[in-house]
């Protein structure tokens, strides 16, 4: 493959973008963390022994970098966040939703770009697991991409689902 983005460069990109990357022992279920304006990714230790997770959730974290949540945000990962109104929690909500698909649209596009996708669908790597192993990403990350395809698509007026797609 043509355009298969290592860790390594991942770890080029945060060098030349001026991004610090450090290994700690987060809390339980996270995974890792971006700090846009200090430019400073926090990735959890388990992952060093993950290449592929690290892979997936680095790219993402970068991607929280170049596209900075907007205000509100953080608020949400507080713990004060459900004693806030019902509004401002829904507003809220909607806003770290879009946040979050900016910087996992980055990270998929980066590591799985539209054009090798299709490569892959057309070489018959058309099951979730065989398109994994093609990118060397999470299956989740994968999900992830045929979402952001279908949405692409819909978007267009077209409705796509899944056997379209390997039907390519």
């Amino acid at each position: 493959m043509q355009g298969k983005i290592d860790i390594d460069r991942l770890f080029f990109w945060t060098d030349l973008f001026g991004i610090k990357v450090v290994f700690r022992n987060l809390r339980p279920g996270l995974l890792g963390s971006a700090d846009a304006w200090r430019k400073i990714i926090t990735l959890d230790e388990s992952l060093r022994d993950r290449p592929r997770l690290m892979k997936c959730v680095l790219a993402e974290e970068i991607g929280h970098i170049l596209y900075p949540p907007r205000p509100g945000h953080i608020r949400y990962h507080s713990t004060g966040f459900w004693e806030t109104e019902y509004l401002e929690r829904s507003h809220l909500k909607v806003i770290v939703a879009q946040d979050e698909r900016k910087a996992l649209t980055w990270a998929t596009g980066v590591l799985i770009p539209d054009v090798e996708f299709w490569r892959a669908i057309g070489e018959k790597h058309n099951t979730i697991y065989k398109l994994a192993d093609y990118f060397e990403v999470e299956d989740w990350f994968v999900w992830i991409k045929i979402g952001y395809i279908r949405r692409k698509a819909s978007n267009q007026g077209q409705r796509l689902k899944w056997r379209d797609i390997i039907r390519r």
